[in-house]
């Protein structure tokens, strides 16, 4: 198996959680749906139709943390676009101007492990990374939170089975059979529980979720897994999903 690796960050990040209303609030972590959009950003997928590319689960993604995971908040201005017109003056005594508190990930930075049934386009997504280059701006949810990247590598990805390890990815708990499977006592650890996306249709209805458990810090988690990835020339492990 071939994983291409990558880092990315920026200063800021958003990532919408969808029943949030007039506070929007934000997934400490990329969703698996998020990593489609950036994936699709490099590539140069068509936004109206980039999710055809990610059906029928040609492609499966680890998530790390390599900051701790930091939010705060920043009051917007929205306006009201039915009311004001393209350039246009306000209305006389009239306020379409509404402030909203977001919340946004501070100094965001991620590993992001990548493989896919689609060779062809793992490899060009590898080659793109290599350079540097990017068809569309990458962002780490929004367009005002623009990103950075790196190439890590392109590795080898060797299945383990059963073994108590560190693991350096967020973990999907359908893959945990019991709890008590996972270290929580390791000193210095922040342990968060949060649902996320993970696959839509191509007219963006959400068709699978899951939970999962992460580490904030950025440090490993320690399960006992019937199946993980050791990623070998980073002596990494890691559970795509």
């Amino acid at each position: 198996m071939k994983i291409v690796v990558f880092d990315i960050w920026g200063d800021y990040g958003h990532f919408r959680i969808p029943y949030t209303t007039s506070s929007p609030l934000t997934f400490p972590v990329p969703p698996k749906t998020a990593i489609y959009g950036i994936i699709g950003a490099i590539l140069g997928y068509d936004k109206a139709s980039y999710l055809d590319n990610f059906q029928d689960k040609r492609w499966k993604v680890a998530i790390g943390i390599k900051n701790e995971v930091v939010s705060t908040r920043i009051p917007e201005n929205f306006i009201n676009t039915k009311s004001v017109k393209l350039f246009a003056r306000m209305p006389i005594g009239k306020s379409c101007r509404t402030q909203i508190n977001m919340e946004f990930l501070k100094n965001p930075y991620y590993r992001i492990y990548v493989t896919s049934t689609c060779e062809e386009e793992l490899l060009r997504l590898s080659k793109h990374l290599k350079a540097h280059k990017s068809v569309y701006t990458v962002s780490l949810g929004i367009s005002e939170c623009l990103a950075n990247f790196k190439y890590v590598g392109t590795y080898s990805g060797e299945i383990k089975y059963s073994d108590f390890t560190e693991i350096s990815s967020i973990l999907p708990l359908s893959l945990v059979q019991n709890a008590s499977r996972i270290n929580f006592l390791t000193e210095g650890t922040k342990y968060l529980r949060i649902h996320l996306p993970l696959e839509m249709k191509d007219d963006r209805e959400l068709v699978e979720s899951d939970d999962f458990i992460l580490e904030v810090t950025g440090k490993g988690i320690k399960a006992d897994l019937e199946k993980y990835i050791r990623v070998v020339e980073l002596e990494e492990n890691i559970v795509l999903f």
